[in-house]
Parts: structure tokens; C-alpha cells; sequence
């Protein structure tokens, strides 16, 4: 799978530093600790490791990701392997959605 021309993460990483300084006081401690895992994840703050190829002696260098539940590339994976586990539990026919109130 190709790399987005643009990720949140390239953009946390230009203008959330201004971000934050225009909303300090207005942002939770949760919500700037999901900003500063997203604006690393997958780079070197995180550390990594050198996967190499026998064959070729080809070496990349594959940084460690957040793990962090809110970030796109670490959880989006997860998110379509689950999305693909929920549609192999459907039934092959049309779905409504009905939301009525039963009485006491």
C-alpha cells in the first residue's frame, strides 16, 4: 500500500505547535498527548530497527510506531480487519435499520 501525499501526522507536525499555542488552556492533557504520538509515530523519536534482506543485501531502516488507539496508521489495519470480520458475519439480503419503543 502506497503512502498518502498527506497524512494528519504531516500535519501535526507543521502547525501543531501554533495549534497548541492558540488553544493553550482549551485542550486536555489526553488530547495533546494523542497529538504528540501521532506527530511521532513512525520516525526516529521512537527508535527502530534495520530490516535487511538476505538475498539481495537490500536495508531499510523501519521505525517503531505509537500504538496509540486514536492514530490513523497504527490503528487503520486494525480498523479494516475488523470492518472485514463484522461484513463476513452479514447475511446476503437487505438490511434496514428500526428504532421503535416498546411499552412497560
Amino acid at each position: 500500500m502506497s503512502r498518502p501525499a498527506l497524512e494528519i501526522a504531516d500535519i501535526f507536525r507543521r502547525h501543531g505547535g501554533a495549534w497548541r499555542a492558540a488553544h493553550a488552556g482549551h485542550v486536555s492533557l489526553g488530547q495533546l498527548k494523542v497529538m504528540s504520538a501521532i506527530e511521532t509515530c513512525r520516525t526516529a523519536a521512537l527508535g527502530g530497527h534495520i530490516e535487511a534482506c538476505e538475498g539481495c543485501g537490500q536495508t531499510r531502516v523501519a521505525y517503531n510506531s505509537c500504538r496509540n488507539r486514536h492514530c490513523p496508521k497504527c490503528q487503520g489495519a486494525a480498523a479494516r480487519e475488523w470492518l472485514a470480520a463484522r461484513e463476513a458475519d452479514l447475511l446476503p439480503v437487505g438490511y434496514f435499520h428500526v428504532v421503535f419503543t416498546v411499552p412497560a
